[in-house]
């Protein structure tokens, strides 16, 4: 029997959602293991109960140079960065012949029989965004909004252990040393963007044509969610087009901004799907049984130096970029035993702005840029508002 396996990554502030997910996968693939990477460590005095799921703590995964990879990034970046690691070390140390990752803020309402299938056939397991053009009326989203992002999704991938699968993560790693930011001036978005390479640079990829399977916002302006009788098959009670609605990523439905996802597209309302709008109540109601409002005081161990104090944007990258200056720091967190740390630091902070597109653009603005430049600038500006909001919370 092959051993199969459900994985999330989370920082520990986001632990209520990696808490409801598992619960999920334990409830509908209880032969199934399950395994949630924490990014970073918990408070002193804090234990962790996460529904019989195995905890692995980011820094056992053995990244070289762990507290440099793990500075140069945001905690949300990192949690992306995070995931072929993740996966790698399940095949490797743990022995799982199939791999499913999910996000945090998903909901599983049935077993996965249909990637379990394809893995039997494939190695690497994608889902697309679109699954049909979009209708040419001038509301949100439009296709092109993928461009900046990536046609696949990666809130969900399956793997199973493989040459390819190895080559694949390997390869996913190595794009995600350095390049996993986010820069949507720059056409960068974590990892996500890297998928769109997948099914040419590998074999044995599927890319799974299945409405309900991770489904999310984006799919609300392509299918139509029915209520249906789904007994046996999902307890979601809803259709998506003609397939049962199996996972769901409530992306940009959290539970303090439940419709946070209605910058990313305005052609319907959960208000409009009952049955969907029943689903999105219930992941909050598990979310914050989970302890949300706990684990939110907790903030990211990585949103700080060791002396408290907030790092800055231009920081990370600093240290991203391999800046001369800062080449010989093994631990740029530490500014207790780094005096001149701090300092250092704030010497770059007036120039970081240069380091990235979006940056330059939030620079113009607050500058008052006049002219040509400043008129580009907005019709940029404007075009990537749009596309910030669609993918904010992805």
């Amino acid at each position: 029997m092959r051993k199969r396996a459900f994985v999330t990554v989370v920082t520990r502030n986001y632990l209520a959602y990696a808490k409801a997910v598992m619960a999920q996968c334990r409830r509908h693939e209880p032969d199934t293991h399950r395994f949630v990477v924490v990014a970073d460590r918990l408070p002193e005095g804090v234990k962790l109960d996460l529904d019989h799921a195995t905890i692995i703590y980011a820094d056992q995964l053995g990244i070289a140079n762990w507290a440099r990879f793990s500075f140069q990034y945001t905690p949300f970046e990192l949690s992306c960065a995070l995931k072929p690691h993740a996966i790698a070390h399940l095949l490797q140390h743990f022995d799982c012949d199939d791999v499913v990752y999910l996000d945090g803020d998903m909901g599983l309402y049935g077993p996965l029989t249909t990637v379990w299938q394809a893995l039997e056939k494939d190695s690497i397991v994608l889902t697309p965004h679109l699954l049909r053009p979009l209708p040419a009326d001038g509301l949100r989203p439009h296709e092109s909004a993928f461009l900046y992002s990536g046609p696949y999704n990666a809130g969900f991938l399956a793997v199973r252990r493989s040459p390819t699968s190895d080559a694949f993560l390997g390869w996913w790693k190595s794009m995600l040393d350095k390049h996993c930011f986010v820069d949507l001036a720059a056409n960068q978005f974590v990892d996500q963007k890297w998928l769109e390479f997948v099914p040419g640079l590998f074999d044995d990829v599927c890319v799974l044509r299945n409405y309900g399977i991770n489904a999310g916002h984006w799919t609300l302006s392509q299918a139509k969610f029915e209520s249906r009788s789904t007994a046996g098959v999902s307890e979601s009670g809803l259709y998506v087009d003609r397939d049962p609605l199996l996972l769901f990523h409530f992306s940009g439905m959290t539970p303090h901004k439940p419709t946070e996802y209605l910058q990313s597209q305005n052609r319907t309302s959960l208000q409009e799907i009952p049955g969907l709008k029943g689903l999105c109540d219930g992941f909050h109601a598990a979310v914050d049984q989970g302890g949300l409002a706990e684990c939110t005081t907790w903030g990211s161990a990585f949103d700080v130096l060791n002396d408290g104090s907030p790092i800055h944007p231009g920081w990370r990258e600093a240290i991203r970029r391999d800046e001369a200056p800062f080449a010989a720091i093994t631990d740029p967190f530490d500014a207790k035993s780094q005096p001149e740390l701090k300092g250092l630091y704030q010497s770059i902070e007036a120039k970081s702005y240069k380091w990235r597109r979006d940056w330059r653009l939030k620079w113009q603005k607050t500058q008052g840029v006049q002219g040509a430049v400043r008129s580009g600038t907005h019709r940029i500006r404007d075009s990537l508002r749009v596309v910030r909001a669609f993918f904010k919370a992805s």
